[in-house]
């Protein structure tokens, strides 16, 4: 989520709750609303007690989706890397077709795949160059043991990139049920509102408006928190870079130059394909 965003939210939510509190304190009754401020108070903390379990069991939830999302994107980029490596046995021609369509592929992935993850969806470019690769792989000998453990290579390391890319799509749909933002939303709602019960006329005003605002500042940044945490491909702070995919396609690039070798891209800088 992009900071200012934040801190705007975070601080308007502070500044609604203070304007709240003092309009309340002008009907209230002196003495404030409750008669006895230590029942008042454990009721209180009963509510703020059910609202941390509730958010920490959902950040738990959202860390999880989080940590997940990025081991998936490294295990796909590391599958990238080995692949682009193992191809290498191939005939000269289809190797330098599998790993032309390997970098297309990773460049779709940082260009393309990353902004309609967005909306949790996939790229059709970087699909197209999943067929392309398949295409390419169906030309490939069958591997048979030792002799060509290193096309055994490229099929396992297959696997894991198509593995990796399916993971890093599901958690890019989000995994939170909406029951589940309900009733935090639910909980946020009772923990902000049973404060303005507090509101005194006898009291000062000040202690009171640094208690509504810090309690709604508060919250608003948890659910905030779980907001980055549940939905971690948003392109902005915070979010998943595809930084494991860039140093991948760092070290093509840097063997390509060790072996004085350029590959002729069927793709633009993006991964779109080029005109044929």
């Amino acid at each position: 989520m992009n900071p200012l965003i934040a801190a705007a939210l975070i601080i308007g939510a502070a500044a609604a709750a203070i304007v709240v509190m003092l309009l309340i304190r002008r009907r209230a009754p002196e003495g404030g609303y409750f008669a006895d401020s230590d029942r008042a108070s454990s009721v209180f903390g009963f509510l703020g007690a059910g609202f941390v379990i509730l958010l920490g069991f959902v950040i738990f939830l959202s860390f999880g989706t989080y940590d997940n999302a990025r081991t998936q994107s490294e295990v796909e980029a590391t599958a990238v890397s080995d692949q682009f490596g193992e191809a290498e046995v191939m005939p000269p021609a289809v190797r330098d077709r599998a790993q032309a369509q390997l970098v297309c592929y990773a460049r779709s992935v940082i260009h393309r795949e990353w902004v309609t993850m967005e909306q949790g969806a996939a790229s059709p470019v970087t699909k197209g160059w999943i067929v392309a690769l398949e295409q390419t792989q169906a030309a490939l000998p069958d591997a048979n043991g030792r002799e060509d453990a290193a096309l055994n290579a490229w099929y396992e390391a297959t696997k894991e990139r198509e593995l990796g890319r399916r993971a890093r799509l599901l958690v890019a749909q989000g995994e939170i049920p909406p029951l589940l933002w309900a009733l935090i939303a639910i909980a946020a709602a009772l923990v902000v509102g049973y404060v303005f019960l507090y509101a005194d006329p006898a009291e000062r005003w000040l202690p009171q408006v640094v208690m509504a605002g810090g309690v709604a500042a508060l919250v608003v940044a948890s659910l905030l928190a779980v907001a980055v945490l549940a939905v971690p491909f948003q392109n902005e702070s915070g979010s998943i870079e595809p930084s494991g995919m860039q140093y991948t396609l760092g070290e093509i690039d840097a063997e390509l130059a060790q072996e004085h070798r350029t590959l002729a891209l069927p793709c633009d800088a993006q991964g779109v394909p080029r005109p044929s």
